[in-house]
């Protein structure tokens, strides 16, 4: 039997392997991602027409005027703040405020509402702390999320106390 071709077992040959589907089973492209969902309440929510400043009163109605004011104290006290238009699948058209290259706070954008968003750094909650929002930090600690970046607080039109976000942001700026 030597010209005959045996097949000799071995455990190579009696491990089970992984059996590939059939070419019709298989995906002929790779999975994709899902695109994120547009929040249905972005006030603007169309990616190819950039917002002006002047849309934004009609598109926060009542929550406008409280926002402008602590715009307003913001800019005068630090002309160099800038806003810039940045578009996100999630929330369309929002605002990213920065002082040269550091930003901030961001200010995502609703109808009728928004959400103005920052974090601060362990230097800055301690300032704010000894200083005279010491009342305040506890129960805004409380609410505030932690990160590794540091701690994020929000404030919507309900929520905003202009006199507190206003200590919050010079904190961060001087922190």
């Amino acid at each position: 039997m030597r010209g005959c071709a045996t097949r000799r077992l071995s455990v190579s040959n009696l491990v089970a392997r992984p059996r590939t589907p059939p070419a019709s089973q298989t995906l002929p492209y790779p999975a994709m991602k899902k695109r994120p969902n547009l929040d249905p309440d972005a006030a603007f929510p169309d990616e190819k027409r950039r917002p002006a400043d002047s849309d934004l009163p009609g598109a926060l109605g009542g929550a406008h005027a409280p926002l402008q004011g602590v715009l307003d104290r913001l800019r005068a006290g630090h002309p160099a703040v800038t806003a810039e238009w940045k578009y996100s699948p999630r929330s369309g058209w929002h605002l990213i405020y920065s002082l040269k290259q550091r930003r901030l706070f961001y200010l995502v954008l609703q109808r009728g509402n928004f959400r103005l968003s920052l974090i601060l750094g362990g230097k800055a909650i301690a300032a704010l702390q000894a200083g005279p929002c010491a009342r305040k930090m506890p129960a805004l600690l409380k609410a505030a999320q932690r990160y590794p970046e540091g701690t994020a607080f929000s404030f919507n039109r309900e929520t905003l106390d202009a006199d507190l976000a206003i200590a919050l942001l010079e904190a961060k700026i001087a922190h």
